[in-house]
């Protein structure tokens, strides 16, 4: 393990420190990107949340990117993802917390892909490190990308946090089953994610508008209105509205 400065010591326990705030499962990404990005400045960091069942793809990121080609981008990604060697050693049962794509597929194999030139080449990325999070039926991971192979100093703050990092995922993924368990009967109630879809229907927006203003792919939201239609027994989205979140 690479020996660490004091200035690394310092953000890390910055880092643990924030981890250590409670924060709710549809804020969790948003949370882990800024922290992780303070932790290992100069790298492009990323949370991705794949539902494997609804094949629904959330997305954080803390690079500057305007609303239509972050749109243009979470569509493309979604097409393309499983051409990355992470989501292959996922799927064949692999479960290092920590893991180099490097270690995964040489470069020449990654430059062959869809999945290289469409999401890493556009943004200079080169090498990518995972950190992997355990949540039934999703897949969920934290990654450190860079134009530069990942120096092994961020690789042992990595290292250092994992068991952190893990247990603020468990602990959010708890507070959202438990907020679930003690809602009131009956399934009128929205999640946190559906409650801000539901505001921004409030506001006219369509779908693809919303899916830019929080991040995500259309998609996403397609899910989320059919789930808030459900919930307030409505058949259109004027009606929901009309209705309110408490459903009719």
């Amino acid at each position: 393990m690479e020996r660490l400065r004091h200035s690394d010591y310092l953000r890390l326990l910055d880092f643990v420190a924030g981890l250590q705030e409670p924060v709710a499962l549809a804020d969790f990404g948003s949370h882990i990107v800024r922290l992780t990005s303070e932790l290992l400045p100069g790298a492009t960091i990323a949370f991705d949340q794949i539902d494997q069942e609804g094949g629904l793809y959330a997305f954080d990121h803390n690079v500057e990117i305007g609303p239509e080609e972050l749109q243009r981008f979470v569509a493309r990604l979604q097409e393309v993802y499983q051409q990355n060697p992470i989501y292959t050693y996922i799927s064949g049962g692999g479960r290092s917390p920590v893991v180099d794509i490097s270690d995964l597929a040489s470069r020449r194999q990654l430059h062959r892909t869809d999945f290289y030139h469409d999401i890493f080449r556009p943004y200079g990325i080169e090498h990518q490190v995972n950190v992997l999070l355990s949540r039934p039926g999703w897949i969920n991971a934290l990654t450190i990308n860079r134009d530069r192979p990942i120096p092994q100093r961020m690789k042992t703050l990595l290292t250092l946090a994992i068991r952190h990092i893990q247990i603020a995922h468990r602990n959010a993924c708890a507070m959202d089953k438990i907020s679930r368990i003690v809602q009131p009967a009956g399934d009128s109630l929205l999640t946190a994610r559906e409650a801000e879809v539901f505001s921004w229907l409030g506001e006219g927006k369509r779908n693809s508008e919303i899916a830019i203003i929080l991040g995500c792919s259309s998609r996403t939201i397609d899910k989320h209105v059919q789930n808030i239609l459900r919930k307030t027994r409505t058949e259109t989205r004027t009606a929901a509205v009309r209705n309110g979140p408490g459903g009719g």
